[in-house]
Parts: C-alpha cells; structure tokens; sequence
C-alpha cells in the first residue's frame, strides 16, 4: 500500500517550475516510491539505473542517452550510479529551457562525490527524502514547524501514547522496509543496510581502502553512542587513532550518503561564550538503536542517558522531516553559552526562531526552562516561542520571570488523532 509522503506538493510545485528537481535521500528511504508515483501523475518517462542495461547506456555514451530520453519529461533515478551524466543533463537543459524536464533522484550528495566536475547550479533545485515521520505513517499531513512557529500547538488534536510504546517506535524508526518487522528481522535489514552503505556506496563519494571502511565503521559504533553530543574531532581521532581529520573527511562521507546529520551551533553574538562546536544527529533512530544493541527494556531500565540521547536524535529526526516541507525554509541548530543549552534552535530564513528542549522525563522541572530563558533574553525580537518536548501526557505552559514556554508530550510528533 502507498503511503502519502507530505513532501510531495513541494515536489509538484518545484517541477513545475524549475527544469531540474533532484530529491536526495538515504537509500530505502522511499524515493523510488515517490518518483514513480509523481511520474505516474505526471505522465513522465521512468528510467532508473539499477536497471542494468539503463545504466550501461548511459555509461556508454552520457550524452545520446540525455538526448533519447529528453524528448519527454522525464524521471532517472539512483543518478549518483551514472555520475558523467551530470554534463549531459547541463548541456540538454541549456539547449532547451523550460521547466520540469527531469526529476532525479539520488542516495548521495551528488555533489560531495569526487568524479563530479560539472555544477547544476541556476539549473536544479534540490530537496530531501528521509524515512516515513510519524505524522506520515498517522496519515496526517499537517506541519509540526510551522504550527511550532506559529503557536498553535496548545489547540493541536492528539492522543497520549504509552511512554513504552514511544520507545519501540524510536527502535523500529522510519525506515519503510522495516515497519511491521520483528525484532530479528528487522537487525539483518539493519546489518545489512549498513554493510551495503560502507561497502558499495561509500566509493561514490570518494576512493575508499578495505582499512578505511573498519575504521568507519568503528566510527558509526562511537558516533550512534554519542548521538546529540558535541562533535570532538580530536577525542574521536585519539579513539580511533588516526588523524582528526581523517574522522572529519569520515564523517563528512557519511553526513553524504545521509546516515548521519551535522547540527551547526547557533550564535546569538550577546552571549559571551557561545560554543561553536557543532552536534551530530543520524537521520533515523532505528539505525542508532540497531548500532547500540539495546531494546525498550535495557533503555527504560539500565541506560536513562541512552534513552535520553536517542529521544533528543527522535526529536531532530521528526522535525528535519517536517522542514522539508514547511511553509517556509527553516535551518536546525543547537544553542550552548556557557552553561546554558538549547537542544534544538529552529531559524526561518526570516531569522525568526524557535527554541526547543528535549526531556525523556515524564515529569517537569523549573530548571528545564533554563537555558530557553537565556536564549530568550540573547536573541531579543527575534525570539518567536520556546517549548520543552517531555515524556508525559498533557500539554502545559510553564512560565519562568514572566515567559510562557509550552511544554509539549512527545506523543504529539506521532501525530495520533483523539
């Protein structure tokens, strides 16, 4: 059965006004799926290359095969396999102009990969597909970003869900291929989904030894154990004893095939000591729960801060979702002066934003306002709303020297209807 994505007006509205869309995304995150599905309403000609004689003839001469296939709009998929198609693309929509000639997709940043020499830019407009939201799996279409913005979520029509259940939601994560799956199961599709990932894809990027994938894949261990975390180059280098930046070209490889995400600081320059270190998030929870080995019990009874990491990376994870199809752009950040935090900083490209703090506690504390508070008082007018997502039930406004902040159960993100 088709499930909705809701990122799927966007892509309408871009193909029918730009002459290259590309939807990039990790693989199996569904975007073969929605670009059948929009070829489909679109009467568009399919191509993918993991059709191998599709991809041997656009290998064999890039340029005929744009020229054959161009005489209708159309879709290629996987483009990151048959990187030299790049120029013919270019050269084709510089001959003929108009609006929604291809729709690509692609399971790489085609543009951090190392045999791609050409730029598409003026020419392409780019967007990202991520495993199903938990609004997308509910059936709902509305956005929690722009209701977060525009602070309607204290009339927002939900269900309280058991706080175990959450838990075995964020362990099975978004991927499509997984949902419904048992728990062994769903270990070799993660096991294997990641050996493919090291072992074929990581060469589209950049040329990688046998002793480099062991090392990023010790890499993937240590980062799924830290998620949320401060990214320390050196700490990593010293553990894995290579250069720190060896561990930054490694993490750059993989923030390319979109298994991980790094979250850029925000800067208020009020603060006196603003950090500038970024964090690190992965895109799905599954993945993180798989590379940790735990399961709701060992989360809910033995590793709290686990829990608690993997509930902040749940958080980012569904609300860089909702960013793609937000009414506005909207860029995530983390906040850290001194000894303040902020977990999440969302910036429109207004530069209103947004300030959000992630609890796995079910209960409330004044302190968790804390470092809201000082972000508040840093940022000024541009301070639109801060809220706290917890484990509890009922959505409450906390007020701290005069600011109400909402704080908000993480059942919302799952987007059940009462």
């Amino acid at each position: 059965m088709y499930t909705y994505r809701n990122i799927t007006p966007v892509v309408l509205e871009f193909v029918k006004d730009f002459r290259i869309v590309m939807i990039s995304g990790p693989r199996q995150s569904g975007k073969t799926t929605l670009s059948r599905e929009i070829a489909r309403r679109l009467g568009m000609a399919y191509y993918t290359f993991d059709e191998d004689a599709v991809r041997l003839s656009a290998q064999a001469d890039p340029r005929l095969f744009v020229r054959q296939m161009a005489r209708t709009p159309a879709v290629i998929d996987e483009i990151q396999m048959v990187p030299e198609i790049v120029r013919a693309l270019k050269i084709s929509v510089d001959e003929r102009g108009e609006p929604g000639r291809f729709l690509l997709t692609g399971s790489a940043d085609l543009f951090r990969m190392s045999t791609i020499k050409e730029s598409l830019a003026g020419r392409m407009v780019g967007l990202q597909l991520y495993p199903f939201s938990m609004f997308e799996t509910a059936g709902r279409r509305e956005n929690i970003v722009d209701m977060l913005f525009d602070e309607e979520m204290a009339a927002f029509d939900f269900v309280p869900i058991p706080y175990r259940e959450m838990v075995e939601a964020m362990i099975v994560g978004g991927f499509p291929s997984v949902q419904g799956l048992n728990s062994r199961s769903r270990a070799g599709w993660f096991a294997s989904y990641i050996e493919a990932r090291i072992e074929k894809d990581l060469s589209l990027i950049r040329r990688v030894r046998e002793e480099n994938r062991l090392e990023i894949k010790k890499l993937l261990m240590i980062l799924a154990s830290n998620t949320g975390g401060l990214l320390k180059y050196a700490s990593l280098a010293k553990h894995l004893r290579i250069r720190d930046v060896t561990v930054k070209r490694d993490i750059e490889m993989l923030e390319g095939l979109f298994l991980v995400r790094r979250v850029n600081p925000y800067f208020t320059h009020r603060g006196k000591r603003e950090y500038k270190t970024p964090k690190l998030h992965f895109v799905d929870t599954g993945l993180v729960a798989h590379l940790l080995g735990v399961d709701a019990e060992r989360l809910m009874v033995r590793e709290r801060e686990m829990l608690g990491n993997l509930v902040e990376n749940f958080v980012y994870a569904e609300l860089l979702k909702h960013t793609t199809y937000a009414r506005e752009m909207t860029t995530i950040f983390h906040y850290r002066e001194a000894q303040y935090e902020v977990d999440l900083v969302l910036e429109r490209s207004d530069g209103s934003i947004v300030g959000i703090e992630v609890k796995a506690s079910a209960t409330l504390k004044p302190e968790f306002a804390r470092g809201l508070l000082r972000l508040t008082h840093n940022v000024g007018e541009a301070f639109r709303a801060g809220y706290i997502f917890y484990g509890g039930d009922h959505l409450l406004p906390l007020t701290q020297e005069g600011v109400t902040f909402w704080c908000l159960p993480l059942s919302l993100l799952f987007g059940r209807r009462g």
